[in-house]
Parts: C-alpha cells; structure tokens; sequence
C-alpha cells in the first residue's frame, strides 16, 4: 500500500498531471462564459463602436429623445470599437467565444501564477475555478471582461515576488503603463487598479521589509513610475475626466437604486444564491488571506479587505474580489509551518503518503461541483432556451420580433421603452427612431430616470408626458414586466395597438405619421391585457376572428 501511495504522489507531481488539470480548467472556464447573450447593455456597447467608427467618438448623446445633446463621457470607447470589430468578423458567435477566452485566459493566469510558486497543480486548479465561478454571472461581451483581465494580469505581477531588478524595472517603466493606458480607454474599472497599484508602491516606499534600499532608490523604483501610470490615463478623449466621472458614478445613488449590479448583495433573494455564496466563501478567504499577509505583505492584507468590503456594497464587484483573493491566496508563503497549521502536511516533511492524493481528488471534486453549480444557475430562467456551450441570443430576455416589426413597417420617431429594452432597441433601430432609456444613466441623470420612473409606472400625467416629448410608440413588455402604463395605452382613444406576441405589445399614437401603420396594423377588438383577449361580446366575434388570423401571421 505504501508503494502505491508513493505512485500516486509521484503522478500528482508529474507534469502529465499539471496538464491534465490545466486543460480541465481552461476547458471548463470557457465552457462556463461561452452562453447565450443575456445582458441589455451589449447593444448600446456594440451600436457605440459602430458610431464610432462612422463618425467619431461622441461627447453627447446620440441615441435619446429625452437626453439628446448631454454631455456623454465615453469612457469605454476603446471596447466599443474592438467588440463592434468583432462582431463585424464574426457575429454573435465571436463576441461569445472572445469572453469565454478571456474567462480562460485569466483562469490561466491565476493557475500560472501558483504553479510559480511551487503549489500543486490540483490546489491551483481548484483556485482558479472559484475565481471563474465569481466571474460567471458577469461574463458578458461587455468593457468590464477587460478589466478583468487587466485585474488579473496586474496582480500577476504585482503579487509576484523573488523577482530580478531588471524584470521589475520593465514591468514598472513599460508594461503596467502601457496596460493603464489601454485600460483607462477601455473601462472605468481602472480606478481599482490605480488604487492596488498604489497601496503597493506605498508599502514599498514605507515598509520595505528586511534589508531596505535607500529612500531616494525606493522612489526611482516605486514612485515615479506609479507617477507615470497615473498620468498615462489622462491619454483618452475625455482627460481629466475620466477620473472625476468615476467617482460621481460610484457615489451615485441613482445606479444602486436602478441597477441590480450596483445593489448591495445584501439586499439580494435567494434568487442571486451564487452571488451570494460565494461572496460569502470570498469573505471568509478574505479575511484568511489578510491574516496570513500582514507580517510580510500588508499590502496585500489592506487590498483584499478593501475589495472585500466594496463587494458587499455592489454585487458587481464580487467578480474583482475573487480575481484578487485568488492571486492573494496563491502568493502566501506556502511554508511548511503554514502547511501544518492549514492542516497539510507534506510528505517531504514528513507528513502521510495519503494526503496530497487526497487533496488532489478533493480538488477535482471542487472544480465539477463548482462546474454545475453554475450550469444550473445559468439555466434558471428559461431551461428551454438554454443549451450547454451555445451561441445567439436568449429569446426571451429582448424586444427581437417586436423590433422586426417596427423595421418591416418602417417606423421612425420617438420610443417609449423600460431601461433594459433601450439598449437592443439602439442597435436594431438607430438612427430611425430614438430611445426614451437606456442602461447609459449617466447620460440621463436622477431627473430624468425619475421622470422615467413616473412614465413607465403609469403614474399620473404620465400620457401627457409622452405627449409633450412627441412619443409616437411604445414598447413594452407583457405582464408582469415593468410598464403599467399599458393599461393607459390601452384604453385611450390616440393610442392603438399594432403588435403583440408572447412576450412584448407595441401601441403606436394615431398621427399623421404613424395613420398608415395604425390602419394596417391596429387592433380594435383584440386586447392582450385583459380576459379573453377583448372579446366580451358575440358581436365582436367576426372582427375578433379577423384579427386573431392577422396576429397568428
């Protein structure tokens, strides 16, 4: 029995065995973000770079009626044009398979940097899943993938240690500069970057550790190129900008009370059960980690703290703190004392033959466990148009034949829309019709999402408002989505219904503009809203009939 023990812990420390775990994590890792397009923000994104690269980048707002000629910081214009590229080379279908890659990529980065420092490939693997596992929900072909990635390739090398001058010098002098200056046009998520960066270089300058170099050497090496990192950011369209309107963003109460990825975990159902189960494992990591580095690297302690707490303030930054935890994690001094008191105890100090198989299947188990966790919660909401490993987009979650619809009777003016729907209704529609909302809040500001909010809601005056704003159309979801204003719509005289189908209605306003649409295509009978559909008399029967044949075409 001892001989085999010693097999299989030769086998685990073989380089077979490093292969075999980091092809099933490269594997899974894009199998997991390789899904359907399921976020509302991918078209405005995508219809952004299209612009872009038509008539240069926007300083107000195109796309609205009710924001037209706002200020417009478009911090994110870079992504804009390479996922609009994209999406011109190879569709849908590569825009999925470049942020599964980039899942797999970061993935790769984390595991590399465990192997570096000596841990099992098993333990690395099961690592880096968490991290995927906490990126999952948020993988979509959206500018924030990228700061991901640029999280994960920075704390690669910050976190790294036992490097050579020469290497330090590059990666300070060069490659995180040029990585800021990509990433400061690419996403506001730069910030956190910046801020790790510097509660490095602050450690380096004030606690240096054993064996110091001199003040003035800690500068040349730390400060000034931390200086430089930050000044490359000014390098975009907006300037200064850029930083000032990130932090009006991220104190915008406005964003927590409209955007469920701003909202507090805390406030989540039991809906969001992976959000916040692993926010809860990461805490608890978190705090490990911080324990384990504040002798020797505090600063690693103060970054996995502060990212800790920023998750429990907006869920959308659980995918940065896992990102951090795992390098974190990974970069503790994996000595034979900490291996003792984490409850390991290697074979080459004298431990049993058993364990590191042990924790080597744990570890698999770990990674397939984490693996259907996440393809269950991926299916939850529509099983029927979930397959594993598919491309497109999800069906149900956008306005797809109601905007068809509106291009087959060529359709121009203004729309009212809920939030989620502006930014598919953007793509199909620009420059022929306009958008009451979109997911770009900073655009509209906390007047108009209110004023949003009135309208949508039904509330009182909320026709007079559409009146005022010249809306010619409304596209709203079915029951029991957002938008009791259909109710209005629906029994008002100079509104008509012209389309219907499972999931969304289209009232159109009886003007001159629209009069030829209206009498092709409106509903007089027919009502989807209430009981039987609006037949409430046999004498509608004929005409109900008549307009039940035209909508089932």
């Amino acid at each position: 029995m001892p001989q085999i023990f010693r097999k299989l812990n030769e086998y685990i420390d073989s380089k077979a065995t490093n292969y075999v775990f980091l092809g099933i994590l490269l594997a899974l890792s894009f199998i997991i973000a390789f899904f359907k397009i399921t976020d509302s923000d991918v078209w405005w994104h995508l219809k952004t770079g299209e612009y872009i690269l038509a008539h240069g980048i926007p300083s107000t707002d195109p796309f609205s009626f009710t924001a037209a000629g706002s200020r417009w910081v478009t911090h994110e214009w870079l992504a804009e044009v390479l996922f609009y590229l994209l999406y011109k080379l190879g569709g849908l279908t590569l825009l999925i398979a470049f942020k599964a890659a980039t899942s797999a990529a970061i993935a790769y980065l984390i595991f590399r940097f465990g192997r570096q420092r000596g841990i099992s490939a098993a333990i690395c693997a099961a690592i880096a899943m968490f991290a995927v596992a906490g990126m999952s929900y948020m993988m979509y072909p959206r500018p924030h993938v990228f700061t991901f990635l640029f999280l994960a390739i920075l704390c690669y090398l910050l976190f790294g240690q036992n490097q050579s001058a020469k290497a330090v010098k590059i990666q300070r002098w060069f490659i995180i500069p040029a990585l800021f200056l990509l990433w400061a046009n690419i996403h506001a998520g730069f910030i956190l970057g910046l801020g790790i960066y510097w509660i490095v270089v602050l450690k380096e300058l004030f606690l240096p550790g054993e064996s110091p170099d001199p003040m003035l050497v800690r500068i040349k090496q730390s400060l000034y190129p931390a200086v430089l990192a930050s000044l490359i950011c000014l390098v975009n369209p907006n300037g200064y900008e850029i930083y000032t309107y990130t932090i009006a963003i991220a104190g915008n109460p406005t964003f927590k009370s409209t955007i469920s990825e701003w909202v507090s975990p805390i406030y989540l159902g039991r809906r969001e059960w992976l959000a916040l189960g692993i926010l809860g494992l990461a805490s608890v990591g978190s705090l490990a980690a911080a324990f384990y580095h504040l002798k020797r690297r505090p600063d690693i302690s103060l970054m996995v703290v502060g990212v800790a707490i920023s998750a429990w303030l907006a869920m959308r930054n659980i995918q940065n703190l896992v990102i951090v935890l795992a390098f974190a994690i990974l970069a503790i001094p994996f000595t034979a004392g900490r291996l003792r008191l984490a409850g390991y105890d290697p074979p080459e100090h004298g431990g049993s033959l058993w364990q590191k198989p042990a924790i080597a299947l744990l570890s698999f188990a770990w990674i397939i466990a984490l693996f259907v966790l996440i393809f269950n919660y991926q299916v939850r909401d529509d099983r029927r148009d979930y397959k594993l490993f598919d491309s497109g987009i999800r069906t149900s979650a956008f306005p797809i034949d109601a905007a068809a619809f509106l291009n087959k009777v060529n359709y121009s003016g203004n729309i009212l829309n809920i939030l989620s729907d502006g930014g598919y209704l953007i793509w199909t529609g620009y420059p022929r019709w306009r958008v009451f909302v979109d997911g770009r809040l900073d655009v509209y500001g906390e007047a108009q999402i209110e004023n949003y909010r009135k309208v949508v809601g039904g509330g009182v005056g909320a026709l007079n408002v559409l009146d005022q704003l010249n809306v010619t159309a409304a596209v709203l979801p079915m029951p029991p989505g957002l938008g009791d204003i259909r109710n209005q719509l629906s029994v008002d005289s100079l509104w008509s219904l012209v389309y219907f189908d499972d999931y969304y209605l289209i009232y159109m306003r009886k003007t001159e503009s629209c009069r030829e649409i209206v009498e092709n295509y409106g509903y007089q009978t027919i009502n989807p809203l209430v009981n039987g559909y609006g037949l409430d008399s046999p004498l509608k029967l004929e005409r109900y009939l008549a307009e039940s044949q035209r909508a089932l075409y």
